[in-house]
């Protein structure tokens, strides 16, 4: 599930006294909010130095930047902050998963600087550690791997938007190594954190889908009791659309829990014309919206 918190750093402080404890426990706060705040401008001008290379057709220069989010030497790294005897594992795992994440960017960025009015927004916010409170799903399983020597972990919400229209959201994990942002994980967790194989992925074709386009779509049941409360609101998730345009998956995002069971039920029955790529209908990850609103 994506976490959306805006991180605000101005504060204005009077002080007309020797600070209290609990003044200098605001400033340290204030500091480590400012710091977070100008990792966020750091990392989101990564992004934005690979996005205008494509635009400027620099391939070969976008291919560099993106290189930038590899762990610089991951068989050290693994060796000093998780298990020597298993740091050719992790390398082999990392390199791996790297691979997945640097192809999907690119052809995320590549169809961003191809389409009119499309953008994409990157929000980092400190990480969740490395300790999920349950398996993620029955296929996704915990491995109980700890690093021995902390990680400094942000977790990176990313959106593709067109014409300011979300059409898509997904989130990972990096680290930042020798003063650069460097991959760790798709979602909330570092890779290690779950069992060999059984860790999460990025699309083939990338996080960029088109704006989608409808051939049948269900309206939602308002749930009972929902109604009875005058509950409203917008229920935002992530669905997996399978090649023929039929909802293979959908997970809720955000949303009042009183109506995340009847959002679902109503995605579930959506019928999508099917995504293109190369004359080829191919599966797409996209974001869908269901509104509630009582009249």
């Amino acid at each position: 599930m994506l976490r959306r918190r805006f991180l605000v750093s101005a504060v204005l402080v009077a002080v007309i006294a020797i600070p209290t404890a609990a003044a200098a426990r605001s400033e340290s706060r204030d500091d480590h909010s400012s710091a977070d705040v100008q990792s966020g401008k750091n990392f989101q001008a990564q992004i934005a130095a690979i996005i205008q290379a494509y635009r400027k057709h620099d391939a070969a220069k976008g291919h560099q930047l993106i290189e930038q989010f590899r762990l610089p030497n991951p068989e050290a790294w693994f060796s000093e902050h998780l298990n020597p005897a298993r740091s050719a594992e992790f390398t082999e795992r990392y390199e791996r998963a790297y691979t997945n994440f640097a192809e999907a960017l690119e052809n995320t960025v590549e169809e961003i600087v191809e389409t009119h009015g499309a953008e994409l927004a990157a929000e980092l916010e400190p990480g969740s550690g490395e300790t999920p409170e349950g398996d993620l799903t029955p296929s996704i399983r915990r491995s109980g791997v700890v690093a021995t020597k902390p990680v400094e972990l942000f977790f990176c919400s990313f959106r593709t938007t067109i014409k300011k229209e979300l059409t898509s959201a997904w989130g990972q994990t990096f680290t930042r190594e020798d003063g650069a942002f460097r991959f760790l994980g798709f979602g909330h967790f570092p890779f290690w954190v779950w069992q060999r194989g059984t860790e999460l992925a990025a699309p083939k074709n990338g996080y960029f889908v088109p704006p989608p386009v409808f051939i049948s779509r269900t309206d939602p049941v308002y749930p009972v009791q929902a109604r009875a409360e005058k509950v409203q609101g917008v229920v935002l998730l992530h669905v997996r659309v399978d090649a023929e345009g039929r909802v293979e998956k959908a997970e809720v995002v955000s949303g009042d829990p009183r109506l995340a069971q009847a959002a679902l039920d109503a995605v579930q029955e959506w019928r999508y014309k099917p995504v293109m790529r190369g004359g080829v209908p191919i599966e797409v990850e996209r974001s869908a919206k269901v509104v509630f609103a009582l009249h």
